[in-house]
């Protein structure tokens, strides 16, 4: 056995792995790689079998070589041996989908701010094909909220995240998922809205998002196959947004103009409120004071009438 043959046996035996000699010419190359020694405590010493049958029959090692060339090309050591310990973690599930993301240090940052739990779910998400490679690319744009998202509302919260940025991740993550779905059917109407237009939207949406969906709910249903999120419309809902949720509508004049009206049989929410406060400060303040000074008016009229007559009776006398 030559002494080069016998160092690989060597390195084989110290990562754990079964020292056959047929299997030595496709490993020499990589017995040195940080990745292949995670992938061997990964499986540890009862999976070394496991192990070796994943690099050397299951394709892990073209992907080995990809992940280690892209991560040393990327971020150096530094990086390579971040993904080493994602991988000594999740094992060959970390290597497939650090394999299909464009930029693998921003997807390394994110997995590492996720519980490990999370962390497993989101690389599967990830190592997905084509989903999955776009679920990196808007990873790597807007962090680990994208992730959070996707997690919350699988194949909705990371579509979300890609066309309203972090802020509809960031919303994503506090919509129930029949809330997240309504949002997506207009996210690409309000992805297109100017920045200011866009924020305001979405603010609205996490301030009452209850009210919110009704009422875009109720405008789908008034209105098919009509765009509530134009800048026209949208320039509406932002003025009037307590009409709106209040149940006032919106509605197509004969030009196609979007215009607000309040839905038959209701008051719009400021009337209503406007017309409660006025209630109250009647019943409160100013029906006490209107009867307090109707009481002090029937009083003192009483006392004049009262004086008069005593004088009238003094002079008769």
């Amino acid at each position: 056995m030559t002494k080069h043959v016998l160092c690989c046996l060597g390195l084989a035996v110290m990562i754990g792995l079964p020292c056959r000699s047929n299997e030595l010419p496709r490993l020499t190359p990589m017995l040195g790689s940080s990745v292949v020694k995670a992938v061997m405590k990964y499986f540890g010493s009862e999976g070394t079998e496991q192990a070796t049958k994943y690099i050397t029959k299951q394709g892990g090692k073209e992907v080995i070589e990809r992940v280690t060339s892209t991560a040393s090309r990327q971020g150096g050591d530094e990086l390579l041996e971040q993904v080493a310990r994602i991988t000594q973690t999740h094992g060959p599930d970390a290597i497939s989908a650090i394999d299909n993301v464009p930029s693998i240090a921003p997807v390394v940052k994110a997995i590492n701010e996720l519980p490990e739990a999370q962390a497993k779910q989101a690389l599967s998400r990830l190592a997905a094909g084509t989903t999955g490679r776009e679920l990196g690319e808007t990873v790597a744009k807007h962090g680990t909220v994208v992730l959070k998202a996707e997690l919350k509302h699988p194949g909705v919260g990371g579509s979300l995240a890609r066309k309203l940025g972090s802020e509809g991740g960031e919303l994503a993550t506090e919509l129930t998922t029949d809330q997240a779905i309504a949002l997506a059917r207009h996210a690409d109407d309000i992805a297109k809205l100017p920045p200011t237009q866009r924020s305001g939207i979405l603010s609205l949406i996490r301030k009452d998002a209850e009210r919110m969906f009704g009422f875009i709910g109720r405008f789908v249903e008034n209105n098919p196959g009509k765009v509530l999120f134009t800048a026209a419309g949208t320039t509406i809902i932002l003025q009037e947004s307590e009409r709106m949720l209040g149940g006032d509508e919106i509605v197509f004049d004969a030009d196609g103009n979007p215009v607000v009206v309040t839905k038959p049989g209701m008051l719009g929410r400021p009337a209503v409120m406007a017309a409660d406060t006025a209630k109250h400060v009647s019943d409160n303040y100013l029906r006490p004071l209107f009867y307090a000074g109707l009481a002090f008016v029937v009083f003192f009229s009483g006392v004049v009438v009262w004086r008069k007559l005593g004088r009238g009776t003094g002079a008769d006398a």
